[in-house]
């Protein structure tokens, strides 16, 4: 509870008296008392506010039934605890349909009242936090190794923030290899193994107190400092580390290593876009081919893959082009971004990102249109 005078009992003259008299003020300080008969009416001002109501019910008295209905007919209502001497379980079945979260016995007894509260308080706690809507995640996958996959993701996260308002993490998940961390120099110790590792104790203070920043303010969960076995990774805990994540920022962005493995395809399949980052080249086209297949495969949703194309030369003659992207792999290409090599690597050498160096690049102003592109499309109806 959040503190005792959010429990409101509503009780006769009688039974409000007998709990007065037996209340341990240590148990239950604040606790607010309102008399009202089994049949009157209670005034809206009187709950407002309240965590919790505790009412007596007189099953004899529709009137007193009735003014359970009304409560659960408020918008935002508090739960409701039903107080009643000697309830049929009929009776208790019925007000447990109708939506009452629990029953105890009249008189009141203080240890069965307490323990009630505590029971429904905190039951309503765990079920508003499993039905907390996740934020969106984008799962960042390279074609081929050095295609500039971890430029974008490394940009992608504050971009999705800067557009939308909202906070955002990039999550480096290559464990052998991992440089998110050094390209934005980010700060602190902390890494992806510590919240691996922590079983079912992750819970968002462990997230921040995990989460380097750096000095253009990027949140980044890091990859290990050691290599990492690829087969050590725990799936249903590296899941259970991107659902807290989800719930502590307004957008993840996954850093996907090369290699495939059940956790990195589970990855893939709990985001809600999977960026596939390419070159125009025929190696990288020939291998995000073989990965669009594999994404089929597993039943990741087309819809839910965007291809991006990185590097692309400015000038008038190519022998590829987007065109050539979409008729090659069958699939549409959503955006691309401006070939800036000596913008992009004279920031990572710096630990910048490129908007911090050069507000105008290319570079950077294509992925505010990826970021936008993204909202506007996988992201549209998560955002």
């Amino acid at each position: 509870m959040r503190t005792c005078s959010d429990v409101v009992v509503v009780a006769s003259a009688k039974h409000a008296a007998e709990l007065s008299r037996r209340l341990d003020s240590k148990t239950f300080p604040g606790l607010i008392l309102v008399e009202r008969e089994a049949g009157e009416a209670i005034a809206a001002h009187e709950l407002h506010g309240a965590a919790l109501v505790v009412i007596e019910v007189d099953p004899d008295s529709p009137a007193s039934i009735d003014r359970i209905a009304r409560i659960q007919d408020t918008p935002g209502h508090a739960p409701v605890i039903a107080a009643i001497p000697n309830a049929s379980v009929a009776l208790v079945r019925t007000l447990v349909r109708g939506g009452i979260d629990d029953v105890i016995g009249l008189p009141f007894a203080p240890d069965e009242l307490l323990e009630a509260a505590l029971g429904v308080l905190t039951s309503r706690s765990v079920k508003a936090r499993t039905e907390t809507r996740l934020a969106p995640m984008i799962a960042v996958v390279r074609s081929i190794g050095g295609c500039g996959a971890t430029s974008i993701a490394t940009h992608l996260a504050p971009a999705l923030a800067e557009a939308s308002g909202k906070s955002a993490v990039v999550v480096d998940l290559d464990m052998q290899f991992g440089t998110v961390a050094d390209v934005l120099s980010a700060q602190g110790r902390g890494s992806i193994t510590d919240l691996l590792d922590a079983g079912h104790r992750i819970d968002d203070e462990l997230i921040r107190s995990v989460t380097r920043t750096s000095e253009d303010g990027v949140n980044v969960i890091a990859a290990p400092q050691d290599i990492v076995p690829l087969e050590s990774v725990d799936t249903d805990q590296l899941l259970r580390v991107l659902d807290q994540l989800r719930r502590t920022y307004g957008y993840v962005v996954l850093d996907l290593p090369a290699n495939w493995t059940n956790w990195t395809l589970s990855s893939a399949l709990a985001a809600d876009a999977v960026l596939l980052v390419v070159e125009l080249s025929v190696a990288s086209l020939r291998q995000a081919k073989r990965r669009l297949d594999l994404f089929r495969s597993v039943g990741i949703s087309r819809d839910h893959v965007a291809v991006v194309v990185n590097r692309i030369e400015k000038r008038l003659f190519r022998t590829i082009n987007l065109g050539d992207v979409a008729d090659t792999l069958h699939h549409p290409a959503l955006a691309s971004v401006a070939l800036d090599d000596p913008v992009v690597g004279s920031a990572q050498d710096q630990g910048r990102l490129v908007r911090a160096l050069h507000r105008r690049s290319a570079f950077g102003s294509d992925l505010a249109k990826l970021a936008e592109a993204l909202l506007d499309g996988p992201l549209g109806a998560r955002s």
